[in-house]
């Protein structure tokens, strides 16, 4: 299996499709309390047949190594010296949910491995809703009366490496840090010079509410919006044609600039 070791992490990931060093790769940055393979397995085969993709478990995650942490910068950090470690200058990087935090993130504090941002289901600061929202679906108690099949799940992903009990640790440290991050204002977006393209889905109950696909979009110059009906917070997965067609047309053409 491969490893890689990313400021100070053993970082487990997996590529598909053929290396071009002329050309940038993917990488594809998976939601909190789930793994790589899990979120992106239904596109990632496909965006292969075009472009070098990595799909990292990121830390703290599956079978990537974890420091009982959990932080959009760290990730985003371990992003950027993932592109440099596996010896590019510049990736194409697509994150959904918290990955598009993380993504996000990488996008404004580490302009220059970033090549283009996908941004799916991100949010650029707190509101209210979230403050209010996250602490109760997120709870460990919470989950495991109303949602079993998603304990289960992240004890199926997570449980081998650390522990069958860590989900409930995962959970926490995730609430925790959506509550309080990120925190970027229209002022600090407005000096983003990467292509950027926004997903949400319109029916998006974690983000629509508060528009944040909007709000991103508006922000950042130049950046594209798409927001399809009837949605909710898996575009890839509702619309998985649909949406690698989206990408990889975006990619293609505003990646050259």
């Amino acid at each position: 299996m491969p490893y890689i070791n990313v400021n100070g992490i053993q970082l487990y990931y997996e590529s598909l499709g053929d290396d071009d060093k002329g050309q940038s790769p993917i990488v594809l940055i998976h939601g909190s309390t789930i793994t790589g393979q899990i979120d992106w397995e239904q596109v990632a085969p496909q965006l292969a047949e075009k472009y070098k993709v990595f799909v990292p478990d990121c830390r703290g995650h599956g079978k990537s190594e974890g420091t009982h942490t959990y932080s959009f910068r760290e990730l985003a950090d371990d992003t950027a010296e993932f592109i440099r470690k596996m010896g590019y200058e510049q990736a194409h990087i697509i994150g959904h949910s918290n990955g598009g935090n993380v993504a996000l993130v990488t996008l404004v504090e580490h302009s220059e491995v970033t090549k283009t941002a996908v941004l799916q289901a991100a949010n650029a600061y707190v509101t209210p809703y979230l403050i209010e929202r996250e602490p109760v679906v997120l709870d460990p108690d919470y989950c495991a009366k109303n949602n079993p099949d998603d304990v289960q799940l992240m004890k199926a992903a997570h449980g081998p490496k650390h522990g069958q009990d860590y989900w409930r640790e995962l959970l926490t440290m995730t609430m925790k840090e959506i509550i309080s991050e990120p925190n970027y204002t229209r002022e600090i977006l407005a000096k983003v010079s990467q292509p950027t393209l926004v997903i949400m889905g319109a029916e998006d109950k974690v983000n629509a509410p508060d528009r944040h696909a909007q709000f991103i979009a508006e922000s950042i110059p130049e950046a594209e919006l798409w927001i399809p009906e009837e949605t909710g917070h898996n575009v890839h997965l509702e619309h998985p044609d649909e949406w690698v067609a989206k990408v990889l047309d975006f990619i293609q053409r505003r990646g050259w600039e």
